[in-house]
């Protein structure tokens, strides 16, 4: 019918949510012949929400893929307060992911039953990961307990060092007890054990020592030789005053009327300065009078009081008493791993030819005690993280319960790999009972300064032009060289046996080096002409 009204014809639109409508405004009246012709409300399918501000704000649409239901979090119709991490009792309900095990709102994750998730029945593969954490937890007992005995921590016994912690027990009763003002020097390689034996006195012997006050000082943490006295002020309780007045306050502090003052200096060749005016001002402490100083220096150094400190000799008293700690040798170095491995119980971890051949290696380079400890330990972790891998990465048979297994062992493979690390496979012949008494690395070091005296007539090289050359004389021999840092430690020992003088400063590389011997008392040192002579023709290219 051509006069009938547009509005009365049937639209085919979009259909609309019930709930959608209620929020728009009330509906016109219809005709109710349109009712008919609408679907009813069970066959109808969903509307999309008007087009209104409040709507778009509440739900907007999302893409096809992201449309996956109501375990994807990107239905979630309101923003999350937080990361999934951080909610521990609003995401009880949701899909939990990387493994972690679903708990139901209904039942907490602590209950014993099993979640719906895992079906009723532990799958074999936690099982598995449990059973192996466990085994490696078993195992690895052993290895934690072996690698705390292995620190270098002062211990309550110091093997082969009774008769030097004697004399120093017996020096400070003397002095202490008996307030006389004294002055003891204690040298030794780094590794001899002179700061753990004074540490253990001082701990024996703190009764005796509780009417004294007892100073304990670093000289590494110095700013400058001069910092020394500001230092001992500041700890006898004097305002901090730097220059002459200062030091005449302290020295009418240590002569006054009071208890004994034990004064210990570790690192005491970190004061030397130009003309030595500080060792010989704190030397000449207990020899004031009415002195109640007892002076205790530690160094490397085994001729520092007579090379530095000659003057020391033309007074009254004399020089100070000295004590020389001597490098470990392979059976006492033995000895004191055996000591420290036998306080864990069990079957041992270290097996006994790579404890000798570690005790060997180390002797022939330094006689270190820590150096020992700290080789021990590093191939105990080795063999650690081994049984981890394996032991993590390859599941136990299905039904196989973890027991407790006999620890791997760490055995001669591990140890010498470590010290290929440590040393760099250095092949060090000397020890007791062979003829040479300098190593092969040491002869190196020693025959690279000779080079340098020669060609360059210079009577002082720096550590690092010293170690530049010989890591060239190492590469044409084809020896493999250390680092520096190892090569310092070399020209410490060589210190200590008074073959060479080394001045230190700030950066390691620019301490400087020399002889103290003439180059023909070296050469024939090194008793080993065919290597010497080799080097010394080449030269430096």
């Amino acid at each position: 019918m051509a006069s009938s009204s547009p509005q009365h014809q049937p639209t085919i639109g979009f259909p609309r949510r019930r709930s959608a409508r209620r929020l728009a405004a009330p509906p016109a009246k219809t005709d109710p012949g349109l009712t008919a012709l609408r679907p009813s409300p069970d066959l109808r399918a969903p509307e999309p929400a008007p087009e209104t501000p409040s709507a778009r704000t509440k739900a907007l649409p999302l893409s096809p893929r992201k449309r996956l239901g109501d375990d994807n979090l990107c239905n979630v119709p309101c923003a999350l307060p937080c990361s999934p991490a951080k909610r521990s009792k609003e995401n009880q309900g949701r899909r939990l992911l990387f493994g972690d095990p679903p708990a139901s709102p209904e039942k907490p994750s602590s209950s014993p039953g099993p979640s719906p998730r895992q079906g009723g029945q532990e799958t074999p593969r936690n099982s598995g990961q449990r059973a192996q954490t466990q085994l490696f937890r078993q195992e690895g007992t052993c290895y934690q307990q072996v690698k705390r005995v292995l620190h270098a921590a002062v211990p309550d016994r110091l093997h082969a060092r009774e008769k030097e912690m004697g004399i120093i027990r017996q020096f400070l009763r003397e002095h202490i007890c008996g307030r006389r003002p004294g002055s003891l020097y204690v040298s030794g390689a780094p590794g001899t054990g002179k700061t753990a034996c004074l540490s253990r006195v001082l701990l024996d012997c703190k009764d005796e020592l509780a009417r004294s006050k007892t100073i304990i000082l670093n000289c590494m943490s110095l700013s400058s030789p001069q910092g020394i006295f500001p230092a001992v002020g500041q700890q006898l309780g004097l305002p901090v005053a730097t220059g002459r007045e200062g030091l005449r306050k302290l020295e009418a502090k240590l002569t006054a009327q009071g208890p004994m003052v034990l004064l210990v200096l570790d690192e005491l060749d970190q004061l030397e300065s130009k003309g030595q005016d500080v060792l010989y001002t704190l030397f000449g402490w207990p020899q004031l009078p009415s002195s109640r100083l007892v002076l205790v220096g530690l160094a490397n150094a085994l001729d520092l009081t007579d090379r530095t400190l000659s003057r020391l000799g033309a007074r009254p008293t004399g020089s100070p008493r000295l004590l020389h700690f001597t490098p470990y040798t392979r059976e006492q170095l033995t000895a004191i791993l055996q000591e420290r491995l036998g306080q864990v119980g069990g079957a041992p971890v270290l097996d006994a030819a790579a404890l000798q051949f570690c005790a060997r290696k180390v002797s022939a380079v330094s006689g270190d005690a820590r150096k020992a400890l700290d080789v021990c330990r590093r191939a105990v972790e080795l063999v650690e993280l081994e049984v981890r891998s394996q032991t993590l990465l390859k599941p136990l048979p299905k039904g196989e319960s973890p027991v407790s297994p006999v620890p791997r062992r760490v055995g001669l493979l591990h140890v010498s790999r470590v010290i290929s690390e440590v040393f760099g496979d250095r092949l060090a012949a000397g020890g007791q009972g062979s003829r040479d008494t300098f190593p092969l690395q040491q002869k190196m070091l020693l025959c690279s300064l000779l080079l340098l005296a020669r060609h360059r007539h210079a009577r002082e090289v720096t550590l690092g032009k010293l170690h530049d050359t010989y890591s060239q004389v190492c590469r044409r021999q084809h020896l493999p060289a250390v680092d520096q840092a190892e090569c310092l430690s070399l020209v410490t020992l060589l210190e200590s046996r008074g073959v060479l003088e080394l001045k230190k400063a700030k950066e390691a590389r620019l301490a400087k080096v020399s002889l103290k011997m003439e180059e023909a008392a070296v050469e024939h040192a090194l008793q080993d002409v065919v290597l010497v002579g080799s080097i010394l023709a080449q030269g430096l290219r």
